[in-house]
């Protein structure tokens, strides 16, 4: 008869307490998801209702956006990802390296405001 190491036997007893051995997704890049797309329908929602607004309601409201997205990618800087790879590619291979919806519009309202 084979013994099994004490160790081994404590892992395997708290994988089948636990019912699935998968790691949890962290909290904090699932806040960061959330956050990010609360974010894009907000501003899928402005764009959408541009023609309703006056031109400085819009811009007012698209830097209100724009700001939340700089903190937003001040908290990406401050998350440990851990093992999670793909979360980690998304933010900094990607949404940090990319300009998004928000940035795009938001460069449009600068420029457009420094051309009149």
């Amino acid at each position: 008869m084979r013994l099994i190491p004490y160790s081994a036997f404590m892992s395997g007893l708290l994988c089948l307490l636990t019912v699935s051995c998968k790691n949890t997704v962290n909290p904090c890049v699932q806040s960061l998801v959330k956050r990010d797309n609360e974010l894009a329908r907000q501003a899928d929602s402005l764009i959408r209702n541009r023609g309703e607004m006056t031109p400085e309601a819009y811009r007012a409201a698209f830097e209100i956006l724009h700001t939340e997205e700089k903190r937003l990618f001040l908290d990406v800087d401050n998350c440990d990802f851990g093992e999670d790879m793909s979360a980690y590619n998304y933010w900094y291979r990607g949404r940090l390296k990319f300009p998004g919806k928000i940035e795009q519009e938001w460069q449009f309202l600068v420029r457009d405001s420094t051309n009149k």
